[in-house]
């Protein structure tokens, strides 16, 4: 009988790379609150008012900037053995899995996605799937989205504070 497809799987981050995750989750907070701090300054705004807006617009980016940041790191994991590889490796260094293409298999009934070709529990054939194309360009597009609404938001207040 031969062997079982293997599943992909996913392991816990380390403690580096979860330090390196917050980081670049907590960072916009700050990055909003010195953007925003000549308005308290200027005395057109309370010290409340910068911490609120710096948590609530910096919280945004960095829950983008959060997941980017999981994500990136998660990409370096050999899907087949967790093995932590360096960036654009072609070939897991533990278990030699293609992380290049990735390959994928499905069955036709959609029970269980494998990194090998082989047999659905079912009985049925795995089929290969479209290799996948990542994030970049949903990530860079929905990153300028919210920074020109970021820019927007600030040049809307600044004219607001000006009329006053």
């Amino acid at each position: 009988m031969s062997e079982e497809p293997r599943q992909p799987q996913r392991g816990p981050l380390t403690t580096r790379e979860r330090g390196i995750v917050a980081a670049w989750s907590i960072a916009p907070i700050g990055v909003a609150m010195v953007a925003m701090s000549p308005f308290v300054l200027a005395d057109r705004a309370s010290f409340a008012d910068l911490v609120a807006a710096s948590v609530v617009y910096g919280g945004l980016v960095a829950l983008a900037t959060g997941f980017v940041a999981y994500d990136r790191l998660q990409a370096r994991q050999c899907p087949a053995c967790t093995a932590r590889n360096p960036r654009d490796g072609v070939a897991c260094s533990a278990c030699g899995y293609d992380l290049a293409r990735r390959p994928r298999y499905r069955c036709s009934e959609n029970h269980v996605v494998t990194l090998d070709p082989g047999t659905c529990p079912c009985g049925r054939r795995l089929q290969p799937l479209p290799e996948p194309r990542g994030i970049g360009r949903e990530v860079t597009g929905m990153l300028r989205v919210g920074g020109w609404m970021l820019v927007f938001l600030l040049a809307v207040g600044l004219v607001l504070q000006w009329l006053n």
